[in-house]
């Protein structure tokens, strides 16, 4: 049942205690009604009809039956509100007037009446479904409407008071318990959120940092290396690209839904940007998008980047192949070349490319990746992030 069916229930549903609370009360008051209902009927078909008319017993329990149904539709629509649970208790206080009429004085001597058991229903819908300042009133006319129609006086009245009084106190207790457990689990909510906000900063921060490994440095080994003129589009490309990561290396904190956009487009657009130097070619297997939130693309896209920088640089080949394929919620690049290879336990540690531009920025994006290479084999980096 959605929430808004609730919209009209008097039981607090803020948290999710008190909305769990209302759902449960929701099935037992319309198991409670109907049940008190039918119970009431067999009780009146087998019980003594010398003292009573059964005309009136069939119109009231049929009547009974009516309202039971209509209960039942309304409370599943619209919730246990106030007006619902009062005209209820108005039902019942007109059945309980006309006592003398359906029910034989026989059975309630002998305090086997199911006048008195219909009367306990409504007042149990009553302190469950409101609070005890709109509960007790109602439970107070429905024992009040019993005492003016019932033929014989018995104990069962103390009955009634006692079932209102603890029934009541019961559901004080545990709206207030909920109201409690609710506050706490906030609170630890709000703790949670701080703390995943500190780790996405810190995320960032990484972020940068390899950015800053992947475009400064990297521009900067150009110069270093001599081998490449000031006038080179690469050079200028590649300055370009760590001005702009320079510029923007400052540690943002995220907000919002992050969008979805298409990893195939994102790839080819890098493909299309690499050095004339190595040639590249991009395939998608299976659909032709390749959907995927705007951080674990720029994740891989960022990954496959520096893939072919380290193919342009150390495989001695001019060409490598790229290929994306959806399976599912999973997500796999593979970045081939067949270059000269190396031995991946070989690098050392000091050389952060694969290790951190690579595979610690999957992992940052909860992906993981592979280098699988051998001297002379060539080299194959699989990228994979599955959706949560």
């Amino acid at each position: 049942m959605a929430m808004s069916s609730l919209r009209w229930a008097t039981t607090d549903t803020s948290g999710p205690s008190g909305y769990a609370l209302a759902r449960t009360v929701l099935r037992f008051a319309i198991a409670l009604r109907c049940g008190g209902v039918a119970a009431a009927c067999v009780a009146a078909v087998v019980g003594d009809d010398t003292e009573i008319s059964r005309g009136w017993q069939v119109a009231v329990l049929g009547g009974m039956a009516v309202w039971a149904a209509f209960f039942s539709v309304v409370a599943v629509r619209r919730g246990l509100g106030f007006p619902l649970i009062a005209t209820d208790t108005a039902v019942v206080a007109l059945v309980m007037l006309v006592q003398s009429r359906i029910v034989p004085v026989s059975m309630v001597f002998h305090e086997t009446t199911w006048a008195i058991m219909l009367a306990s229903t409504a007042i149990y819908l009553a302190q469950l479904a409101l609070r005890p300042v709109a509960g007790l009133p109602l439970a107070a006319v429905v024992i009040l409407a019993y005492i003016a129609g019932v033929p014989e006086t018995t104990s069962q009245i103390r009955v009634l008071f006692v079932q209102a009084a603890v029934v009541s106190a019961m559901m004080w207790l545990l709206r207030r318990g909920g109201r409690r457990a609710d506050t706490i689990v906030a609170a630890r909510d709000r703790e949670r959120q701080q703390a995943m906000l500190e780790a996405a900063r810190r995320v960032d921060e990484r972020h940068h940092r390899l950015q800053m490994h992947d475009s400064v440095l990297a521009t900067l080994t150009m110069v270093a290396s001599g081998g490449v003129g000031a006038g080179a589009p690469g050079l200028r490309e590649g300055a370009a690209q760590a001005l702009r990561v320079m510029e923007s290396f400052s540690p943002s904190e995220p907000v919002g839904d992050v969008p979805e956009v298409d990893l195939a487009e994102r790839l080819e657009e890098l493909a299309a940007q690499m050095s004339p130097s190595l040639s590249c070619d991009l395939t998608v297997a299976g659909e032709p998008r390749v959907d995927v939130p705007e951080t674990v693309a720029s994740a891989i896209a960022d990954a496959v980047r520096e893939a072919l920088r380290n193919v342009a640089a150390h495989a001695g080949v001019h060409h490598a192949s790229v290929c994306v394929e959806r399976r599912g919620d999973s997500v796999t690049v593979d970045v081939a070349d067949r270059g000269r290879g190396f031995d991946p336990a070989l690098v050392p540690d000091a050389r952060c490319g694969i290790r951190h531009s690579i595979v610690e920025r999957m992992a940052m994006a909860g992906g993981i990746a592979t280098v699988q290479s051998g001297p002379g084999a060539g080299t194959t980096v699989t990228l994979r992030w599955t959706r949560g």
